[in-house]
C-alpha cells in the first residue's frame, strides 16, 4: 500500500526500546514527574527546532507548556521560556531568524517574537487564546485571529431595585442551540476575527468586521495580499451539520470570496509556495458516522479540483508542501500507527516518518505532530508504550535521529510493559480484529492471572501502541490489560469504520468478546476474574456488555452514553449526533433510540458496577451516568458513584492527579469484587 524510504526502520528500532530494564513498577507519584514533546517547528533554513515542552507540575498539579529551542545535531538544547498555564503556537520568521510564540499567564495572554540571539519582545496583548498565528511572507507582520464577546440576550426588564435592597442574579436568556462546549463551558455571543500586527512599530489593524467571522485555520496567500481561511460563514451556524468551506480575505478591502461549495467540510488551506495551488483537506459528507478526509488540490488559475488521496483509504491532516511545490507531506494513522507520508502530485505516497504519539498521559490514542524544512527534513514526535513523546529528526537524505530523552530521570529504572499486538477473528463475521496486551512487571505465563479490558471512546478513533499511564498503572497493579480496537475504530479503512453506522453499539460487541475468548485461549488468564472498562464511548459499550453478558467479575463505565435520547438533546453538539449517528431524531423513532440505549438492558445488569464522571462534562453530561447508578442501586446491584468534581470530558488529560483518581477508583473497586484477590491476597 505504502512505499517506504530509507531510514524509517532506525525510527520504529529506537521508538519501541524500553526505557527501563528493572523489575520496578510504575509508581502514581512518577505521573507528576513526565514530559512530553509536542507541536515540533523547524526553522525553514533548518538550523533549529522549537517545540512546546509538556511537564506534569506535582506542586501546581497541572500540565505546564514551555518553548525550548534545539539544533538538528542534539546540540544547544535550551528553554526559551519559562512553564506557564499555555504557552505554545511557535512559528518560525520566512528567514529563520525569530520565532512568534503566545504566552498566558495569570496577567492575560500576550504575543511575543523571540530572536535567535536571544532577544525576547512583547508584541502586543490579546484579549484571548488565539485561535490561529501566521507570519507574512515577508516577515513583516503577523496575522493571528481571535474571539471577540459580544452582548447576548438580556433578561427582561424588572422593576428597579431600590437603594440597599438586594436581588437574586439575573436570569440568563439563550436563543442558540451551541452555548456551550466541552472543555471550555459556558460560550457567549461573539465572532472570531482576524487581525494584522505589523512588528516594527506594534500597531494592529483588524482585518475582518463582519458578524460572520472567520477561524484559527487560515494561511497567507504566497504574495502575502490576502489570507486563505476554512470557516463556516452561514447565518445558521451552529443549527446546521458541520460544514465549512475554503474563503479568502483581501487584506486591503477587507471583502471576502468564498471558494469552495460542497456539501462538506472543507479545511486547512495551505496555498503551494510558487501560487499554483492549493491544497485542502475535506469530504463529501453523506452523513455517514465515519468519512475519509482526503487532501485536494485546487488550482488557483482554473479552479478545477481534484483528490491527491483518494485512493488511500485513510484519513490525513495536517498538510505541509514542499518548498519546490512538488509534493505535499501528510500525516495519518495506519492500523493503529501514526505515519507522516510525501504525496506527490500524481497521488503517489512513501512513508517518511513512522510511530509518531501525542503528547497526553492517558489512554493510548494515535495522535502525533511534525514539521518540515525548505530542505525536506522531518521533525517530528515519535514514542512508544513505554516512552512518552520525544522528538527525533529524518533528514531529507534518509538518516534519522533521536534528539531528546525528556524521561529519562523517571522511567530508566521502571519496568514499563511492551505492547504485544494480538489478533483474532470476530465471532460476529469472521473479519480479523487487533489490539494489544500490556503484562505484569513479574508476568508468568505458567501461572493464572486476572484480566482487564479496557474499550476506547469516540467511537470513530483508535488506540495504538503508544504511551498510557493510565495502562501502566494497571498493569503496574497486577493484571494483564489488554486494549483493541473494534469495528468502528479508525485507521483500517472507511467500510471497516462505518461497520457501526447506525449500528451502535451492535456487533463491536461480539469483537471485544472476541479478544476475551483469544486471551481465555492462551491458557494465562483466570476466567473467574475478568474486568471490563472504558470511557466515553467505551463507557457506553462497558454497560452494554455487562447488560448481555455476566462473565465479568467487575466492571466500571466512565463518562458513558447511557440513553441516547437524552445524550441528543442534552450534549454540548446536538446538532451533529443525531444526523450522524442516526437516521432520524429521537422523537421520530424513540424505538431505535431506546434499543440501542444500555439502559435499556440495565434490569439484566448482575455484575458489580462503579460510574464515573467528570462534574463539569459537557460532552457525555453527568446525568448520563447518573442514570445508569440509579437504575442499579433501584434493581439492587452493587454500584458505586464517582465524580471528578470541575472535571470537563478529558478527565485524564486535565491535570495529573485526575489521572490518577481515576485509575485508583477503578482499581480499588476491581480489588473489592476481584475474588482471586479476597481469596489469595495476590495473583496466583
Amino acid at each position: 500500500m505504502f512505499k517506504p524510504i530509507t531510514g524509517l526502520l532506525a525510527v520504529i528500532a529506537f521508538a519501541g526500546a524500553a526505557c527501563g530494564q528493572s523489575d520496578t513498577p510504575l509508581r502514581a507519584e512518577s505521573v507528576f514527574q513526565l514530559e512530553a514533546v509536542s507541536g515540533p517547528q523547524i526553522s525553514p533554513d533548518g538550523s533549529a527546532i522549537a517545540y512546546v515542552r509538556r511537564t506534569n507540575d506535582a506542586a501546581l498539579d497541572q500540565t505546564r507548556s514551555s518553548i525550548w529551542l534545539i539544533e538538528p545535531d542534539g546540540s544547544g538544547h535550551q528553554p526559551l521560556t519559562e512553564p506557564s498555564i499555555l504557552t505554545g503556537m511557535p512559528r518560525w520568521s520566512p528567514d529563520s531568524q525569530y520565532l512568534a510564540y503566545t504566552r498566558a499567564d495569570e496577567q492575560g495572554v500576550s504575543l511575543r517574537t523571540r530572536a535567535l540571539n536571544g532577544d525576547d519582545r512583547h508584541v502586543t496583548d490579546l484579549p484571548g487564546a488565539p485561535g490561529g498565528l501566521a507570519w507574512s511572507p515577508d516577515g513583516r507582520h503577523l496575522a493571528y485571529s481571535v474571539f471577540r464577546a459580544q452582548p447576548g440576550l438580556a433578561a427582561a426588564a424588572l422593576p428597579a431595585i431600590p437603594e440597599g435592597a438586594d436581588r437574586a442574579p439575573s436570569a440568563e436568556v439563550e436563543n442558540r442551540l451551541v452555548f456551550r462546549l466541552d472543555g471550555a463551558g459556558a460560550i457567549p455571543p461573539g465572532t472570531q476575527y482576524f487581525y494584522l500586527v505589523e512588528l516594527e512599530t506594534g500597531d494592529v489593524k483588524p482585518l475582518s468586521q463582519d458578524a460572520l467571522g472567520g477561524s484559527g485555520d487560515f494561511a497567507f496567500s504566497p504574495d502575502g495580499q490576502a489570507l486563505l481561511f476554512s470557516a463556516d460563514r452561514r447565518e445558521q451556524l451552529g443549527e446546521l451539520p458541520p460544514d465549512t468551506e475554503l474563503h479568502r480575505l483581501d487584506m486591503v478591502t477587507g471583502s471576502v470570496t468564498q471558494l469552495t461549495d460542497r456539501r462538506g467540510p472543507d479545511a486547512s488551506p495551505r496555498p503551494s509556495p510558487d501560487g499554483r495551488w492549493i491544497a485542502y483537506l475535506g469530504f463529501d459528507d453523506r452523513r455517514m458516522g465515519y468519512h475519509n478526509t482526503e487532501l485536494y488540490l485546487r488550482s488557483t488559475e482554473t479552479g478545477e479540483t481534484r483528490s491527491l488521496t483518494a485512493s488511500l483509504d485513510r484519513s490525513v491532516g495536517s498538510p505541509q508542501w514542499a518548498a519546490d511545490s512538488a509534493s505535499l507531506y501528510v500525516q495519518f494513522d495506519d492500523r493503529g500507527t501514526t505515519r507522516v507520508g510525501r504525496v506527490n502530485l500524481d497521488g503517489e505516497l512513501s512513508i517518511v516518518a513512522d510511530g509518531l504519539i501525542g503528547a497526553t498521559f492517558g489512554r493510548p490514542y494515535t495522535g502525533g505532530s511534525y514539521s518540515v524544512s525548505n530542505a525536506g527534513d522531518v521533525a517530528f514526535t515519535p514514542g512508544s508504550p513505554q516512552q512518552p513523546a520525544e522528538l527525533a529528526i529524518v533528514h531529507a537524505g534518509g538518516e534519522t535521529a533521536r534528539l531528546t530523552d525528556l524521561n529519562s530521570d523517571v522511567l530508566s529504572d521502571v519496568d514499563l510493559s511492551p505492547a504485544e499486538a494480538i489478533s483474532w477473528a470476530s465471532p460476529a463475521d469472521g473479519r480479523d480484529i487487533y489490539g494489544w496486551v500490556l503484562y505484569p512487571p513479574d508476568f508468568d505465563p505458567s501461572r493464572t492471572w486476572p484480566m482487564i479490558l479496557e474499550i476506547h471512546g469516540g467511537p470513530f478513533t483508535a488506540y495504538g501502541p503508544t504511551f498510557s499511564a493510565e495502562l501502566q498503572l494497571m498493569a503496574a497493579a497486577g493484571y494483564v490489560v489488554v486494549y483493541t480496537n473494534p469495528r468502528g475504530s479508525t485507521s483500517y479503512g472507511y467500510d471497516f469504520a462505518n461497520l457501526i453506522h447506525h449500528a451502535y453499539p451492535g456487533e463491536d460487541y461480539d469483537d471485544l468478546m472476541g479478544a476475551v475468548d483469544h486471551m481465555l485461549g492462551r491458557g494465562f488468564i483466570d476466567s473467574d476474574r475478568l474486568f471490563v472498562t472504558g470511557g466515553s464511548g467505551g463507557g457506553l459499550l462497558t454497560a452494554w456488555i455487562i447488560g448481555n453478558t455476566d462473565r465479568f467479575a467487575a466492571a466500571a463505565s466512565v463518562k458513558p452514553v447511557i440513553n441516547w435520547s437524552s445524550f441528543v438533546l442534552y450534549s454540548d453538539l446536538p446538532q451533529f449526533f443525531y444526523r450522524y449517528w442516526f437516521a432520524s431524531a429521537p422523537w421520530e423513532d424513540p424505538d431505535e433510540y431506546w434499543r440501542r440505549s444500555p439502559l435499556s438492558l440495565v434490569g439484566r445488569v448482575s455484575t458489580p458496577t462503579l460510574m464515573m464522571v467528570g462534574g463539569a462534562d459537557m460532552r457525555t453530561p453527568r446525568a448520563e451516568t447518573e442514570q445508569f447508578y440509579s437504575a442499579l442501586h433501584l434493581n439492587g446491584v452493587p454500584t458505586r458513584l464517582v465524580i471528578i468534581p470541575e472535571s470537563f470530558h478529558g478527565i485524564s488529560n486535565s491535570r495529573p492527579s485526575r489521572l490518577l483518581t481515576k485509575v485508583a477508583e477503578i482499581l480499588r473497586w476491581f480489588e473489592e469484587y476481584d475474588p482471586g484477590a479476597r481469596e489469595n491476597g495476590a495473583s496466583e
